[in-house]
């Protein structure tokens, strides 16, 4: 038995397939959101919503880590939605 277990995709969908309470921790490197190079994964607003970090905690168990990277232009809006979150 592996101690640990990777999940790989969109983590929209990769979220909504898991079970509640059953992550320890949480590592990402969302889109920075800042139009890097015109491509439009990195203008999604995906990491602004509130809704994407209500799905990372209903899958954490209680105590459990999220290191989410951003950029240094925009990580205060992302961390604003993590707040909002829970």
């Amino acid at each position: 038995m592996k101690p640990y277990t990777l999940h790989l995709g969109n983590m929209l969908e990769v979220l909504d397939d898991m079970k509640p309470n059953s992550v320890d921790s949480v590592v990402t490197d969302p889109p920075y959101e800042i139009n890097f190079m015109n491509k439009g994964w990195d203008n999604s607003g995906v990491v602004f919503q509130k809704d994407t970090w209500e799905k990372v905690l209903r899958v954490l168990k209680p105590g459990g880590h999220v290191l989410a990277f951003n950029h240094s232009r925009t990580f205060h809006r992302m961390a604003v939605a993590i707040e909002d979150a829970g």
